[in-house]
């Protein structure tokens, strides 16, 4: 079913990513910019056809394993930054901008118009599925660079708690 495939896959990229950020709370801040995707391209999806057929329902699935690479990058140099250079919040956002930014682009419209292919596809089935990946895709990077860096910056203080705000300002001290 949709739901059991979709709960499973949530389920494991989540311990998956506490895993890979050795961290639960940021494991599970990530969830929000991996699900948000899929949820807004479904609310698109319902506005413009209004029918979730056989092809879109393993979708949102599919999706999360995609969507996750991005996050994943981002996140990895995001936490680079504030624990091994002592960036606070919004430096480490732009560290990870600048270290990691283009290749995101990249890899999304890579996968975007690999997925835009089949979506010419004379199978329905085929081209919804190919359409609907590539609309998750490309919104999994707007989230990514819009709402991934707000919600670090704004949850700071329950992410890192202070051993890691005192280690910025350590090295903010140290370079005054």
């Amino acid at each position: 079913s949709m739901l059991g495939g979709t709960t499973f896959a949530l389920v494991a990229i989540s311990l998956l990513m506490i895993g890979a950020l050795r961290s639960w709370r940021f494991g599970l801040l990530t969830l929000i910019p991996n699900i948000a995707p899929a949820a807004m391209a479904f609310g698109l999806w319902a506005l413009v056809d209004g029918e979730v057929g056989l092809g879109l329902s393993v979708v949102a699935a599919m999706t999360l394993g995609i969507v996750v690479d991005d996050t994943i990058h981002f996140m990895t140099k995001y936490l680079r930054a504030r624990r091994d250079r002592g960036l606070d919040a919004a430096q480490a956002v732009r560290y990870s901008f600048a270290t990691v930014g283009v290749a995101l682009w990249t890899t999304t419209l890579a996968l975007a118009a690999g997925f835009l292919v089949i979506s010419t596809s004379a199978f329905s089935v085929n081209a919804e599925m190919g359409l609907l990946v590539a609309v998750v895709v490309v919104l999994a990077l707007v989230v990514d660079f819009l709402l991934l860096p707000g919600l670090l910056i704004r949850f700071d203080r329950w992410l890192c708690g202070e051993k890691v705000r005192d280690t910025g300002q350590r090295a903010a001290n140290q370079t005054a």
